[in-house]
């Protein structure tokens, strides 16, 4: 099935009640990147983004589609869709279904961008730990007061913090430290992801650096290289992440080097 791309770019809800959600795909995976690689996990990519970071993996995310799809038990094909939006009800059966009565790790939350739609997020995470299942957030770390409207719901948060040298956007470091906080103060456990370029330099890593060590000294700094995808996106030496990950070492205790092991797996 072609699918359609409608004509806005996302569309951010109220934040109040919202009982349906634009979801891209539904699909059961194990984690790709950060400290919990390797966890088994059903992944729920909501789309619209308003962001346009130049190595970005999941262009179609960022817009909103006319159906979502729902891959089999091992991604490697569509078993069904569902018309856009996707109910709240409906959506929960789906994640159920896909765990094949075998145990996850958590509910991956991804996008896109899936605080753009926190007000259907406050609503059916209850419902998703309400089925035993842990939450796991994965978020540019931008909106700030739409994650603090969701972290009392959210077992893991995966923030990504956009360095300019490989996103090709202006900086949001304000942003990027007030959810920090939020999840600190929340005591959610955290990752902070930089995805770094050929162009990122020692000083924008050691500013987040220095943030992550001030403000939640317990989360772990992953140094994740770029994974090209289109020209102009151009991964760091081997030298190059190791001095990054120096640098950062002297200031924050837990740095680690991980790339994107989905992509060597082939797996969604």
């Amino acid at each position: 099935m072609t699918r359609e791309t409608r004509a806005a770019p996302f569309a951010a809800d109220s934040g109040k009640g919202v009982s349906c959600a634009h979801v891209d795909e539904v699909f059961l995976s194990v984690q790709g990147e950060g400290p919990w690689l390797g966890v088994r996990q059903v992944f729920v990519r909501f789309s619209g983004c308003d962001l346009h970071c130049r190595y970005c993996d999941s262009d179609r995310a960022r817009r909103h589609v006319a159906t979502c799809e729902i891959k089999d038990s091992d991604g490697s094909r569509t078993s069904s869709v569902l018309s856009n939006p996707v109910d709240a009800e409906d959506l929960t059966e789906m994640v159920t279904s896909l765990t094949g009565g075998y145990p996850i790790h958590s509910v991956a939350v991804t996008g896109g961008e899936p605080l753009l739609q926190h007000g259907f997020l406050k609503g059916w995470l209850p419902a998703i730990r309400g089925r035993g299942h842990a939450i796991y957030l994965e978020t540019a770390g931008h909106l700030p007061e739409r994650l603090a409207t969701v972290c009392q719901f959210l077992d893991y948060c995966a923030l990504d913090v956009k360095l300019p040298s490989a996103t090709g956007q202006p900086a949001m470091h304000d942003r990027h430290e007030q959810s920090l906080r939020i999840c600190a103060q929340a005591c959610i456990p955290t990752c902070v992801k930089l995805v770094v370029s050929a162009e990122t330099d020692a000083d924008e890593v050691e500013v987040c650096a220095d943030m992550v060590a001030g403000i939640m000294p317990a989360a772990v700094l992953v140094i994740q290289p770029v994974t090209p995808v289109r020209r102009g996106t151009h991964p760091p030496s081997s030298d190059h992440l190791l001095r990054l990950q120096a640098v950062a070492l002297l200031r924050h205790r837990d740095v680690r080097i991980i790339p994107q092991v989905h992509r060597v797996l082939r797996v969604a």
